[in-house]
């Protein structure tokens, strides 16, 4: 259905509206439904954009009570700390002995660390900071575990390594297994971070693995962060606590994508 609009002022308000219901929008599908430009969409978003209303991305935008906000890390490990550490326990079980693992950042990561006790000659790598140094501490216990840290630029806000150097490092191991958390996760546009940076990082992490597993809590489902990174398809199984909302869990599975509750 098309909409005519002559009045900005008028169009403003219809394109709110629909943007509210329809929370992720594409410029072209706007286009359409305005009979508009796409340049004229463009600007009406920045117009929107900058007063807060929505974010835009790459295409078109999202709804802002859809966007989650940059975690910090020191305030992200507070919380759901008991629906992490189950989570964790349950990734945990996906490690073989001898394995070559790749634990990407973030507090859900970090709370496997204490469950790697009893494998045997594993080799760690990671990007965040914290998980280098909970890693380091075990490894002064476990002699016959290895921990690399990939290096790079220092982002103090999530505490981990960005830029070409971490990248790089990902590009040229080959791991058996790797566990990712991002900002969000949606169903239909997959899981999204912050900053494109962390993207980037996050590519590299699921490209170097034989098999990628995304763990973390169920409030993460039906957010956006800014830069998407990979479809729920690029995993090879997703990891979450019960409080996961019924019609997420249908549509993962029914996805075909392997979804274990904990």
């Amino acid at each position: 259905m098309r909409i005519k609009m002559r009045i900005p002022e008028k169009r403003i308000i219809e394109l709110k509206d629909l943007i509210k219901k329809e929370k992720v929008v594409t410029v072209e599908r706007l286009s359409k439904v305005f009979n508009i430009s796409p340049i004229t969409v463009r600007r009406d978003l920045e117009m929107l954009d900058k007063k807060g209303f929505l974010t835009k991305v790459h295409g078109g935008a999202i709804y802002k009570d859809l966007i989650e906000p940059e975690p910090v890390f020191s305030e992200q490990i507070r919380l759901h700390q008991e629906e992490k550490s189950e989570i964790a326990r349950e990734a945990s079980k996906r490690i073989n002995d001898g394995d070559n693992v790749v634990l990407e950042s973030g507090s859900t990561c970090l709370a496997m660390v204490k469950h790697l006790r009893d494998n045997k000659n594993i080799k760690v790598s990671t990007a965040g900071i914290p998980l280098a140094n909970e890693l380091w501490n075990l490894s002064m216990i476990k002699k016959d575990m290895e921990v690399s840290v990939c290096g790079g630029v220092i982002r103090p806000n999530s505490s981990i390594y960005v830029g070409p150097h971490a990248v790089n490092y990902f590009k040229k191991i080959n791991a058996d297994i790797a566990f990712v958390s991002p900002v969000g996760v949606s169903v239909e546009r997959g899981i999204s971070t912050a900053t494109d940076f962390d993207a980037e990082l996050m590519k590299s992490i699921i490209d170097c693995s034989k098999k990628t597993i995304l763990i973390c809590d169920s409030t993460k489902f039906g957010k956006y962060s800014y830069i998407n990174v990979a479809p729920l398809t690029s995993f090879a199984e997703i990891i979450t606590d019960k409080a996961l909302e019924k019609n997420y869990y249908n549509k993962i599975k029914d996805s075909g994508i392997k979804i274990t509750i904990v």
